[in-house]
């Protein structure tokens, strides 16, 4: 049995209308629920063995914010330039083409894709995953190239708000 959480980035800063998307940073909401998060989704999973993260600042930002709470070394999360505002269909070509050794998955991106992946490949349903909202499905072949293949079972949900 392997283990996919989806994590969508925390909440952005909008002041700078010069700065490019992809630039945009975490506000200070957007830091402090990604802490609160991280530190409710370490006691309920075992440690992600491989993390994936799109390039946009607001992401890896927040990848970088869990795996600090993980103790998991920040240099071997992998930066993905086609998770940066993937349709679903990118994102699960993505997943499909993982090492299958990796039995815990992250990934850390952005809406509509996000919310998209969860409806097509979960057995649940979603209106939004929202800023820094975190999704763990239970993937239950040994191979991330069959995942078209299944509806992986939605194990829960967790969202900053559920925790102010």
């Amino acid at each position: 049995m392997k283990t996919l959480t989806l994590v969508r980035h925390a909440k952005s800063e909008w002041g700078n209308e010069g700065l490019a998307d992809c630039y945009r940073p975490l506000n200070a909401t957007g830091y402090t629920d990604a802490g609160l998060i991280s530190k409710q989704l370490v006691k309920k999973i075992p440690p992600p063995t491989y993390w994936l993260t799109s390039p946009a600042i607001r992401a890896y930002s927040t990848a970088f914010i869990f795996s600090n709470t993980f103790k998991y070394e920040t240099e071997n999360i992998q930066i993905k330039n086609n998770i940066y505002e993937a349709p679903f269909k990118t994102l699960k070509k993505i997943l499909s083409a993982l090492p299958d050794k990796h039995q815990n998955v992250i990934l850390f991106g952005h809406n509509p894709g996000l919310t998209d992946l969860f409806n097509d490949i979960s057995d649940s349903y979603a209106d939004n995953i929202p800023a820094g909202g975190v999704v763990h499905l239970i993937y239950p072949d040994k191979y991330w190239k069959n995942i078209s293949n299944f509806k992986l079972k939605n194990d829960f949900y967790l969202y900053p708000k559920e925790f102010k």
